[in-house]
Formats: C-alpha cells, structure tokens, sequence
C-alpha cells in the first residue's frame, strides 16, 4: 500500500485540531521541502508541527509534532514523530514525557498504549531513558494496513485528549521545577545522534542545522 496518503491526511487533521484548541502564530520553510508550523495558548507554550516532503527526491515523509505547556502549569510534553517510505513506516515514536507521573494524562497514556500489541518493547538509548515514559510507543516497519491504520487512530485519539483536557487539568505547579523537566527533555534530545545526521543529510550546513536544532526544535529556557 500506499502510506504516504492516510499520513499526509493525519497531519491534515491534526492541523484542523490545533487551529481549534490553540492561536496560530506562523508558518515557515526553514529549508527546501520542509514547513514548521507554531501554534501556542494561555496553557500551551508551544505547538510544533513540522513535515518534510521529500517523496520526490528521497523518497521520504516525515512528521515531527512537539507541545510544550507553559512552566507554570503539570502537563506532561507531548512529542510526535514519523519517518515513512512510500510502502512503510520506518519509524514512529509518540510520548506523553512526564511532569508528573502521577497526572491523568499519565494515566491515559499509559491505559491506551499498552493494549497495542504490535507496540513491542525495545532498549532505549540512555538519552531516550531519561525523558521518555515507559509506554510510549516506538515502533518501525509497518507495512500492515490495519496496523498503520491504528497507529493513525491511536495518535489522534492521544492529541484529541491531550487537547480537549487542557481547561480542566491546568493545575498550578512549581515553575523552576516544570523549567528544569523542560531543559532536561530539550537537553536529552539534542544527544541524539540520528536527529544532527538527519538534518545534515539534507544538505544543511553545520551551522544552521545548529540553530535549527538549539532555537526551533529544542529551545532551553
């Protein structure tokens, strides 16, 4: 099959839900085939979604979508991310990273993740350890229909709650911890290996791939 149409469809989607929840601040193309997309609200600091349209050269799609809550709020950090070929998905990750592990988007989270049985455990490096819950969901190579089909759901389902919910669970919290929790997360992903040969792989010089990466993907406080 064709994976390229239900996930363009799903960026498509979620954009319709973050123009309904959150304020549209900009659209840019920092570079060829890419478009980074910022929402943000009283409660949301920052809505990314990004997608690279590479299928008629690398013949690639990617997806990268990050929501950060503003400090003074426990919202865990939502964070989104699919890499497909024109027949299957290399590779996907979708988190709730915890604030607080005992909030009910946690619980959520975890409640919904847990019963996807193609979601198999795997070894994490120790910069993903550090920030990632233990059920997210980090899987590649879906050719399955079926399987793409409810990882599409699935993602919408997780984006919709964590959307509909924020009125109610914009609970007061520690701002200097919330900050530390953020740094820690934007720290930790800048380790990554493959995010730096990525970017460089597009024929992005070293230095903007770094002020990509430092004050558009994973901006510390």
């Amino acid at each position: 099959m064709d994976v390229w149409n239900p996930l363009i469809e799903l960026s498509e989607e979620i954009k319709k839900r973050f123009d309904k929840h959150l304020n549209k601040s900009r659209t840019e193309h920092f570079f060829n085939d890419w478009e980074d997309t910022f929402w943000s609200n009283d409660i949301i600091k920052k809505c990314h979604l990004k997608t690279i349209d590479n299928r008629e050269t690398q013949k690639t799609w990617l997806l990268h979508i990050n929501i950060f809550p503003n400090t003074q709020y426990d919202f865990p950090i939502l964070g989104f991310d699919i890499v497909a070929g024109k027949n299957k998905i290399t590779g996907s990750f979708f988190d709730y990273s915890p604030v607080n592990k005992n909030h009910a988007y946690m619980d959520f989270f975890n409640n919904t993740t847990k019963q996807l049985e193609w979601n198999k455990p795997r070894e994490l490096p120790d910069w993903a350890k550090e920030i990632f819950s233990n059920n997210m969901i980090a899987v590649g190579n879906l050719k399955d229909e079926e399987e793409i089909s409810q990882l599409c759901d699935v993602s919408l389902k997780l984006i919709n709650y964590y959307l509909d919910n924020l009125e109610e669970y914009a609970i007061l919290y520690d701002t200097d911890v919330i900050k530390n929790i953020h740094n820690k997360y934007c720290i930790n992903q800048k380790k990554n290996p493959h995010l730096h040969r990525s970017i460089l792989s597009m024929g992005i010089s070293e230095s903007d791939k770094d002020n990509y990466v430092n004050n558009h993907l994973f901006k510390e406080i």
